[in-house]
């Protein structure tokens, strides 16, 4: 591993010209076969396997081997992983529970080992997990233990992850993983309080469920406007200046397919205009991961359309930003 980010500049710089372009992009969208999309990536040196999910796990484990190889402090990448963490132990919390297997459920890559996560929670040793995972997962498997109220266990672990994700981006004390994920968070926040707003939810489901400390974002306000109605949350979310708020609650009320588009295309964005024309930090090796992050979103929605046999202009019209 190189002490420095110099060596690491230099080297996704060149690698950068591997990513795809639109038109990669166009040629997908022109596949009518998964076989003929497998055979594609494959010539791109995309991953390697015999399925798109396949290959796009093989990229995943490639990206992070490379990334390894390069970059002096790996620890600013784990504010990407605690979704998988959270993800994981939810997997392991509902398969125990419902005596299904699990460990095909698993995602990597992740920051905690899935065997500590079967012990902790097979155990009853949720002190082997770290904070706040720990108590989030206590909590989950106890609601869904005795009430069975899935989403509100959900909420826990959902709830630890964004929680995670905050207090590590202060302790790395990185201006764009602090923008980033300060903007993911609040529009995480934002969709789960419509949600709950829309499905009339009790007040202690949005304090299970939505976070502190984001700025922008007043909790307890929200709370308070969401308890009295939709209109009321969207007019307070309409005076919301940040985050470019009341269009992003427009395309959730229009559709909440159009929302995740907006907001990923933003954070995107974000990530193009910090980190392609840094000149030092760990900012080019964060923006070469979103990248690949938002390569393997496209290849998803490509596969599914391909599976689907939609018309591709309705497959391009569903495709995000990617990075080049």
């Amino acid at each position: 591993m190189p002490n420095s980010y110099e060596y690491s500049f230099g080297s996704v710089r060149a690698r950068e010209k591997y990513l795809f372009s639109h038109g990669d992009i166009e040629a997908m969208l022109s596949l009518d076969s998964s076989e003929a999309l497998v055979g594609f990536l494959k010539d791109k040196g995309y991953g390697d396997g015999d399925t798109v999910e396949e290959i796009i796990r093989s990229n995943r484990a490639q990206t992070m081997d490379y990334l390894k190889s390069v970059v002096p402090d790996m620890s600013v990448f784990d504010v990407f992983l605690y979704p998988a963490d959270a993800h994981n132990i939810k997997s392991v919390i509902k398969g125990l529970l419902s005596n299904s297997d699990y460990k095909k459920l698993f995602i990597s890559p992740c920051t905690i080992d899935t065997a500590v996560i079967e012990e902790a929670v097979k155990e009853n040793e949720y002190g082997l997990l770290p904070e706040p995972f720990s108590s989030a997962a206590k909590k989950a498997y106890e609601t869904l233990a005795h009430t069975t109220d899935a989403r509100k266990a959900d909420a826990f672990l959902d709830r630890a992850c964004m929680t995670a994700q905050t207090e590590k981006t202060k302790q790395l004390k990185n201006a764009f993983l602090e923008k980033y994920f300060q903007t993911e968070i609040f529009y995480r926040n934002v969709k789960t309080a419509l949600r709950a707003c829309l499905t009339s939810s009790p007040e202690e489901y949005y304090r299970d469920a939505l976070v502190e400390g984001i700025d922008g974002f007043d909790r307890e306000k929200v709370i308070s406007e969401a308890l009295k109605g939709v209109n009321e949350l969207t007019d307070y979310f309409s005076t919301i200046k940040e985050y470019r708020c009341k269009e992003a609650v427009e395309k959730f009320l229009s559709s909440p397919a159009e929302f995740e588009k907006f907001t990923e295309n933003l954070l995107v964005k974000m990530a193009r205009d910090n980190c392609k024309r840094c000149g030092s930090g760990p900012e080019a090796a964060l923006g070469f991961y979103i990248a690949r992050l938002a390569e393997e979103k496209a290849v998803h929605i490509i596969a599914a359309g391909i599976d689907a046999k939609a018309n591709p202009v309705l497959t391009r019209e569903r495709l995000r930003e990617i990075y080049a």
